[in-house]
């Protein structure tokens, strides 16, 4: 059985039977980048961009991928905000991709910037995004980020992770 099918075993408490759950793909690529980056296969880049099934599990997998390849680059210090960050604009995006989202992460000039991308043709994500901003709707992005913006179906967030003053955009 190919190892990305083969199931999951959790255990429950005295007098229950294990359940039986299938990791999803998501979950799987999550598990291999950690693998990669704990094994020193990966993590040197300061780039790195992962492709996402747009369903739930994307959020905990881009959450976790975001925490994991910081604490690789040395940014561990940054990875509570960009864990907010991340996990909402993944779930924002959640709403309009139909089958993939594209998450970017790279860290250059003392800041560390992240881009996610639908995959629908239209620009669904980045126009809820930029009425969002026009409205002031969306406070945590204001608040957490360096700057950010968008540009064409993407949306972007910058964090300072060096000594660098911010320039808002």
């Amino acid at each position: 059985m190919p190892a990305m099918l083969q199931p999951h075993l959790e255990h429950g408490t005295a007098g229950q039977q294990p359940t039986l759950r299938l990791l999803s793909r998501n979950g799987l690529l999550a598990m291999g980048d950690g693998l990669a980056v704990r094994a020193g296969w990966a993590g040197q880049d300061r780039s790195v961009s992962w492709l996402l099934s747009a369903r739930p599990s994307a959020v905990p997998s881009a959450r976790r991928m975001t925490a994991v390849r910081l604490a690789a680059w040395g940014l561990s210090d940054h990875a509570e905000n960009a864990d907010l960050l991340v996990g909402a604009l993944v779930a924002d995006a959640l709403r309009h991709a139909t089958a993939r989202l594209r998450l970017s992460l790279w860290v250059e000039d003392d800041l560390l910037r992240c881009e996610i991308e639908d995959d629908r043709p239209a620009l669904a994500f980045a126009a809820s995004c930029r009425k969002a901003a026009d409205r002031g709707h969306n406070p945590l992005l204001a608040r957490l980020a360096c700057c950010w913006g968008v540009a064409g179906k993407v949306v972007w967030f910058e964090l300072v992770t060096g000594e660098r003053a911010c320039e808002h955009a």
